[in-house]
């Protein structure tokens, strides 16, 4: 029966007085739909809606079912409404088909009111979805209210500047911070076109990130973007730029600007100031090895010459002893005028000055070769007389660097020299079979590593306009690849 499924349903359900209403509503309405063949029992049979209301019929219990079947439905939902109302057909039926004088009219009634039952489950389950449905909208509408609150208050308080123009490049949102990016306030930016903050090179490369947004290229986030600001100075930018999408449309772009003028300059007085530096080093370098040549190097060549002369005079009649004393002293100022003559050519080597770039680098060849026996492929594809003496100069410091760094480091057995150029471009690969090491992701990161020597390669690069590779491995040995327009 209904009544037992209700009561194993669910303990909440069973603990609800709402449930026990509905089940003592029911028992007492069966009793009295059964009165005939109760009537005789004590107490029970005095049940009867026919003699309370003084009926004719048992149309009044039908009417109290459906009153049950509604009630449990709006209680409870469909699934106890629904479990009612089959209970309630199931109570009805039997005295309709079975007891009742009419059974036509019974049966007739108790189908119309089961109908009815159903309609009102119906009925009161989408009014319950409707309300819930309403609910939960509103709660969405509360949440949405709450994000687009704390969206315009991030938005207008982001320390980028953040703006939205459509399709056509005319401005329709600004934050504060594109006022003290553009001058203009954000009343005045609104309705503005983009292009009128653009130079002719700015124009060419926002468009082309508006053609590969529409189309559905990458594009490289964040690209740098020069604007004119309201006094028609320059503001240089780091640029987000993203789509706007309507469903499958796009409407309308999103940037993010982040104002990078000053550092921009900071960088660029860096880069002269060490650029200064490093012409400074090198004439520094120059007149060291040039004084370490005429003055300290004759001065110990002159001393040589005297002690040979003295050991080698018959007439000073020097004792033995004295004269092997001599000769020790004269072959230690030889050792120290060659070592001498030695770290005055790594200082500043004549042959680049005389000779250029290849002789250069074929003179440090000779020289790794000469102390540590290594095999070095030499291939230098150019003659180098035509490149400018300051970028010889940055590529033999480079060149130097990376061969010092092989005879001190690597360990290897084999290296390879190359030295080529084409299509406006110089490249330079330093390749040796040593034990290699692990390169990290960013090569301002070498410090970190003690690679002090890399971080002067690329500081040269730089200077040159150049792209510096660092390709390592432990065990793998090392490449050093450096290309810069010529």
């Amino acid at each position: 029966m209904g009544v037992s499924f209700l009561i194993s349903k669910s303990k909440p359900i069973v603990l609800s007085p709402h449930f026990w209403i509905i089940v003592v509503l029911f028992m007492v309405t069966s009793i009295s739909h059964y009165h005939e063949l109760l009537q005789n029992v004590p107490i029970i049979g005095q049940i009867s809606t026919i003699i309370f209301f003084g009926l004719g019929r048992h149309a009044g219990d039908r009417l109290i079912y459906i009153i049950i079947i509604a009630y449990s439905a709006w209680v409870f939902g469909v699934k106890i409404g629904s479990a009612v109302l089959l209970a309630s057909i199931l109570a009805m039926l039997p005295r309709a088909i079975f007891i009742s004088p009419t059974p036509k009219d019974a049966l007739f009634e108790s189908l119309t009111a089961a109908f009815i039952g159903v309609l009102l489950v119906l009925v009161i389950e989408a009014w319950r979805r409707i309300r819930e449905e309403r609910g939960k909208l509103q709660v969405a509408m509360a949440n949405l209210r709450l994000s687009e609150g704390k969206y315009r208050e991030l938005f207008q308080n982001a320390s980028d500047a953040i703006w939205i123009h459509d399709l056509k490049g005319y401005i329709t949102t600004a934050n504060r911070a594109s006022e003290k990016l553009t001058g203009y306030t954000v009343d005045e930016l609104s309705g503005k076109n983009i292009t009128e903050f653009l130079s002719e090179n700015g124009y060419t490369l926002a468009s082309m990130v508006k053609r590969k947004l529409l189309e559905g290229e990458p594009i490289e986030q964040r690209y740098e973007q020069r604007l004119f600001r309201r006094d028609k100075t320059e503001a240089i930018v780091e640029l987000t730029t993203n789509l706007i999408m309507e469903g499958d449309h796009p409407i309308a772009f999103h940037n993010i600007a982040r104002d990078v003028t000053q550092e921009r300059k900071m960088r660029d007085s860096m880069h002269f100031y060490l650029q200064k530096v490093l012409v400074a080093q090198e004439e520094e370098r120059k007149r060291i090895a040039r004084e370490l040549h005429d003055d300290a190097g004759q001065s110990l060549l002159l001393l040589a010459h005297q002690l040979d002369a003295i050991a080698s005079d018959s007439r000073s009649k020097l004792s033995k002893p004295l004269q092997e004393k001599l000769t020790q002293v004269h072959d230690l100022t030889v050792e120290t005028l060659n070592g001498l003559r030695r770290y005055a050519q790594e200082l500043r080597p004549a042959i680049l000055d005389d000779m250029g770039l290849v002789a250069a680098m074929e003179w440090m060849v000779d020289s790794l070769i000469a102390e540590k026996g290594i095999d070095v492929d030499v291939q230098l594809g150019i003659l180098g007389h035509d490149l400018p003496h300051e970028t010889q100069l940055l590529l033999f410091r480079i060149a130097q660097e990376a061969l010092g760094n092989i005879r001190r480091h690597a360990q290897a057995s084999k290296v390879m020299v190359k030295l080529e150029s084409g299509a406006g471009k110089i490249r330079m690969i330093i390749t040796d079979n040593g034990k290699g090491f692990e390169v990290p992701v960013r090569i301002s990161d070498l410090s970190t590593i003690d690679k002090l020597g890399l971080i002067g390669m690329q500081e040269r690069v730089r200077l040159l306009s150049g792209v510096l590779e660092i390709k390592s491995e432990p065990g793998k040995g090392t490449s050093v690849i450096v290309e810069a327009p010529i």
